[in-house]
């Protein structure tokens, strides 16, 4: 499959993109709302559930979990990717919603080992395909030219859920029991589907989706066929894998080197998250430039890199904060600004098969990491865990940096030489 340098289809137009009409604005805010209401609920139920399997005292059983959650994400991602590019999206994502909701009420009314694995791994299977199938569904409504600013505006909602979730979660265990959030949740996912149907805009496949790429893996494909996407996704799988590592080593830093209590630990990640806020809503302004792109990816790469290996030189809690705040501006940054570039790089057609592609990949960095993490605090201190992640971070920077600016600068030339 050839690289999208000869592909029109892939490149931006150089013209100042028109504002969103009054329709579009209304149907991204309502995304945005339901997709919230989606995100909260699923941190509401994350919660829950690790507080459900941690009294039984076996890490396998939350390792497990976490399998459970992101394998189908990894397995499925061919097969996601093709059915959202081949159906409506708007219906897919109603029946996708109606099912989850299903699923979560029985992980509430089903409380053993082997039903919760189960059923985690169920409703990971309609996750697997209402991911970018939301994804499509935000293109279609924003267009192309305001994909940063849509995705910007998703990635702060998802970063409010991260905050708020864990402790909304806690509240609810405490005075609901371990049911009544994971009822939430199925609550949240029904209102998702309801809402779903109120949105004006739908994506429709073209007869090109299937008469030129029929191939389930031609999001896959795509990505590695192309000299700018090829080193940026590479990175990033690395960024991912080296970085999240760290959130094994967070808790023993927090609470045995640096002797903070639960609460200030509780806080690190309240910090990061509203910094993910901060730098999602301020990434929203990107320039569509791919040279623009690259060179935010590279340098809110690097930015994350230094302030979490900064993280492992700290003597007192209190500095922890601000390095998780601006650790979390910058991959907020990094992520309004990967997914506009795979967007605006990507043909209309496969956009779905790339979106779980891209999902599949960075998950299975996720599942690495965690893996990693747990290899690694056996052999070393957990300060020093952080000081692995950031001089990792920045060595993919320093190796696949300048393949992904020679990428983007020769994209950048058939850019303008279009435009001439």
């Amino acid at each position: 499959m050839a690289g999208m340098d000869d592909s029109p289809a892939a490149t931006p137009t150089a013209s100042a993109p028109a504002a969103m009409s009054s329709g579009q604005v209304r149907d991204l805010r309502l995304l945005a709302m339901l997709r919230g209401a989606s995100f909260l609920g699923d941190n509401v139920a994350l919660v829950t559930l690790y507080l459900r399997l941690a009294p039984q005292g076996h890490a396998w059983e939350i390792a497990a979990l976490s399998i459970a959650s992101a394998l189908p994400l990894v397995a499925l991602a061919p097969v996601a990717g093709h059915v959202v590019d081949h159906v409506r999206v708007k219906p897919l994502l109603i029946a996708l919603g109606l099912l989850e909701a299903l699923v979560c009420v029985a992980i509430g009314y089903w409380h053993s080992l082997d039903a919760t694995l189960g059923l985690v791994a169920l409703l990971s299977v309609g996750v697997s395909f209402s991911m970018p199938g939301y994804g499509t569904l935000m293109v279609a409504i924003a267009g192309e030219d305001h994909v940063g600013r849509a995705q910007g505006l998703m990635q702060g909602v998802q970063g409010a859920a991260t905050v708020a979730g864990p402790i909304l979660g806690g509240l609810l265990v405490g005075w609901t029991g371990q049911s009544w959030p994971l009822y939430l949740d199925a609550i949240s996912f029904a209102l998702c589907a309801l809402g779903t149907s109120a949105i004006t805009r739908d994506r429709t496949p073209g007869d090109a989706s299937t008469r030129e790429h029929p191939q389930m893996t031609a999001g896959l494909r795509h990505i590695f066929a192309d000299r700018l996407l090829r080193p940026i996704v590479i990175m990033v799988f690395i960024f991912i894998t080296s970085v999240v590592m760290v959130n094994v080593a967070e808790v023993f830093f927090a609470t045995r080197t640096l002797h903070a209590s639960a609460t200030l630990y509780g806080a690190i990640g309240a910090s990061f998250g509203l910094g993910t806020i901060v730098g999602s809503l301020a990434a929203a302004r990107l320039n569509h430039s791919l040279l623009r792109l690259a060179r935010s990816i590279l340098i809110f790469v690097g930015i994350t890199a230094l302030a979490i290996g900064a993280v492992g030189l700290v003597t007192a809690i209190a500095w922890v904060y601000p390095l998780m705040v601006i650790a979390g501006a910058a991959i907020g940054v990094v992520n309004v600004a990967a997914f506009t570039l795979f967007t605006v790089r990507t043909p209309e057609e496969i956009r779905g098969r790339m979106f779980a592609a891209v999902n599949a990949v960075f998950t299975s960095g996720e599942l690495s990491s965690t893996v990693l993490g747990g290899l690694l605090l056996t052999l070393v201190a957990p300060r020093t865990v952080f000081q692995i992640a950031g001089v990792v971070s920045t060595l993919c920077i320093v190796i696949f940096g300048p393949f992904a600016l020679a990428g983007a600068r020769n994209a950048h030339r058939r850019e303008n030489a279009q435009g001439a």
